[in-house]
């Protein structure tokens, strides 16, 4: 009898233990996953700045040099939140990229693609935090192909849309659309038909960038309006990634 009773107390025991030890796994995976949702949403907000600081620099002009000057600070403040010990991505990597921004922030002018390669090692970083957080696990209760649509595919053509916007604005003020500029702008083009993330826009996107930079010998669409039509497509896109995070 005494037997029966300890072997039922130890058995309660370590069913009590277990589920200690499966809810403090439970909570463990909740802060990590909420500090990678944290940590990626900082990520597209330095990303969302650094494109708008590329378009700003494609077509710098004494008008826009304190747009720029106030966009350099802005984003300076946003490398703070990814310089921390418990950053889940690349620690080094993010190292080398803050001093890649401290040479194109020193020397703005003719920085389109240096922005460019800092922007995709940024856009890397995203895969990196949902690995490293599990959001992207293979016993991850999220969605994997939402995950995959709205956390990598979106914030790539977004990237894709960005490009066209400093470019075309570039082109824009200038007046005419250079050679290198207008394969660059074409190329972006119609990789954009390919991209099942661009859905109706991509018409849209289309239009704009052949009808008012690529076909006119003389372009006449104010480059700031040209800015402000790519712009809220961008900002579309990276608010519907934003609202994925906060629906995990």
């Amino acid at each position: 009898m005494i037997e029966i009773i300890i072997f039922s107390l130890l058995c309660s025991l370590f069913l009590c233990l277990h589920l200690i030890s499966r809810s403090k796994a439970r909570q463990k995976l909740f802060a990590k996953t909420a500090l990678g949702i944290s940590q990626l949403t900082s990520v597209l907000d330095l990303i969302q700045h650094l494109q708008r600081h590329r378009g700003v620099c494609a077509s710098l002009t004494s008008d826009t040099r304190m747009e720029q000057q106030q966009l350099s600070h802005q984003t300076d403040r946003l490398w703070v939140a990814l310089q921390s010990d418990d950053y889940c991505g690349n620690p080094s990597r993010i190292r080398l990229q803050l001093q890649n921004w401290q040479t194109i922030k020193q020397k703005p002018e003719n920085s389109f693609m240096a922005h460019c390669e800092l922007i995709e090692k940024l856009l890397h970083e995203l895969t990196e935090i949902a690995d490293h957080c599990a959001l992207t696990a293979d016993n991850s209760p999220f969605d994997q192909e939402a995950l995959w649509q709205n956390l990598i595919r979106r914030p790539h053509h977004a990237e894709s849309l960005a490009r066209l916007r400093g470019l075309g604005a570039k082109a824009a003020r200038d007046g005419r659309c250079q050679a290198s500029v207008r394969v660059q702008l074409q190329y972006l083009l119609q990789q954009m038909k390919s991209d099942p993330i661009a859905n109706g826009k991509q018409l849209e996107t289309e239009q704009l960038v052949s009808e008012q930079i690529l076909q006119p010998a003389q372009i006449s669409i104010d480059p700031g309006f040209y800015f402000a039509q790519l712009t809220r497509l961008i900002d579309e896109q990276i608010q519907m990634t934003r609202l994925h995070l906060q629906q995990l």
